[in-house]
């Protein structure tokens, strides 16, 4: 079976809604218009009656070219009828029964009483209207049968069908036009969409239109703005990262080329290739760390860590090997972060670990409540660098390409912190706190 469109779709639901309108309104209106002709033909009757009564005397037929009117003259002297083309559908009799019933219902003698009623004779129904006075000894009844009231609900049900029927017909050309509009400005997204991949997300398109599908438009741009600054930034990633690895390499394959042509010490070619081997092995480890970072357990339950054991164990490695950089520590024992022992290990170790390049003498650490501050006295960092810091290989203002920044930006993330760089008076602070701060 053949997929329907959103066009086709929504011209058929909206013709279902208004088909079952025009069936409810039908029905009402037949209702409505079937009460107004009965009010009109009593109204008439009412009108006629009296005008017959006037004429009472004349002894002469009385027609009237609108309605199929009979009338019932009953005087003191007179007696006079006119049946109007009505003798197949009632008698004499049936009139007079007509006016006992009216009598019956007139319980107030010697008034001018002007009463009607229906009712059904031979199975067609009949409307009586009398006047009468003296407690019905002399009276006039006009009568009709309900060809008027008929023929009026015909032309009234006709008539406002018709102008119904139109005003649907002109809904469904509109919902048509409209939804074929809708129609075609999805599609032209979708194809936009498939068409991404081809032109490797550089393409743009956007529909202007301040409703649901302008907004899908909208929102499907900025997926593809934030895809591709993502494919971009891999590209970026994977070119320097070949450009990191590519040193290590090198330096390796060269020392052992000298070592094999003889040309080398041993013992120094062996401790470059193992001090360059080390350092790829911490490259790699780092790769790996980042990629782990796409892949954290969302339902494990984060720990509560004490950082200040986390830092103290840095530390210590670090002084051992920087000597000519003093290492300040102020922290609250207490302090504990939310997360994971070995993540906030690899975060702190990653900033120490970036400091050190750039201080000049001293890294200050200040541990307190929801706050982590590390601090170094090197140079300030420019502010095209601080708002690229985390983007993983990212060039920094020495130069150098690295991973553990971005590590440590989707760490901290990760556990609800947010990471800030600082340039103080002197030097750099790498600060990490809280994301909401409590008033």
């Amino acid at each position: 079976m053949k997929k329907l469109n959103i066009s086709s779709q929504l011209v058929i639901l909206i013709f279902i809604i208004l088909l079952a309108a025009v069936c409810a309104f039908s029905v009402t209106t037949i209702t409505f218009a079937t009460d107004i002709a009965e009010k009109e033909t009593f109204n008439r009757l009412s009108t006629y009656v009296l005008l017959v009564n006037n004429k009472s005397g004349e002894q002469k037929p009385y027609n009237f070219p609108d309605m199929n009117i009979g009338y019932y003259i009953k005087g003191e002297t007179i007696t006079y009828e006119h049946f109007q083309n009505m003798h197949d559908l009632l008698t004499t009799n049936d009139i007079e029964n007509a006016a006992m019933s009216i009598k019956d219902k007139n319980n107030t003698p010697n008034v001018e009483y002007i009463g009607q009623f229906v009712t059904k004779i031979n199975n067609k129904k009949i409307n009586f209207v009398a006047y009468t006075d003296n407690n019905m000894e002399t009276y006039t009844i006009v009568f009709t049968d309900n060809s008027y009231a008929t023929e009026m609900v015909k032309d009234i049900v006709i008539k406002v069908n018709s102008l119904f029927l139109l005003v649907f017909l002109i809904a469904i050309i509109v919902m048509y036009l409209w939804s074929n509009s809708i129609g075609r400005r999805l599609r032209k997204i979708q194809i936009h969409i498939l068409n991404l991949p081809k032109n490797n997300y550089e393409s743009s398109y956007l529909d202007n239109y301040e409703d649901e599908v302008g907004d899908l438009s909208r929102s499907v741009e900025e997926m593809r703005l934030e895809i591709y600054d993502n494919e971009k930034t891999k590209q970026e990633m994977l070119h320097n990262l070949s450009h990191d690895f590519k040193t290590p390499i090198a330096v390796i394959k060269t020392y052992a080329e000298a070592i094999q042509d003889g040309v080398e010490d041993k013992e120094v070619s062996a401790n470059k290739i193992i001090e360059q081997a080390d350092l790829l092995k911490k490259k790699v480890n780092r790769l790996i760390q980042y990629n782990r970072l796409e892949y954290f357990n969302t339902d494990k339950e984060f720990e509560d860590v004490k950082m200040s054991e986390i830092i103290n164990d840095i530390v210590v490695n670090y002084k051992h090997q920087l000597e000519n950089i003093d290492f300040i520590l102020d922290l609250d024992e207490n302090v504990v972060f939310k997360g994971f022992t070995e993540n906030w290990y690899t975060v702190v170790d990653n900033i120490i670990d970036n400091a050190k390049r750039y201080a000049k003498g001293q890294i200050k650490i200040v541990l307190r409540e929801n706050r982590l501050r590390i601090y170094n006295d090197g140079e300030h960092i420019d502010q095209k660098f601080i708002d690229s810091a985390f983007k993983p290989y990212e060039k920094g203002s020495k130069g150098q390409f690295g991973l553990g920044m971005s590590i440590v930006q989707k760490t901290v993330d990760y556990f609800g912190m947010n990471l800030h760089v600082v340039n103080e008076e002197i030097g750099v602070s790498f600060i990490i706190d809280n994301k909401i701060v409590e008033k």
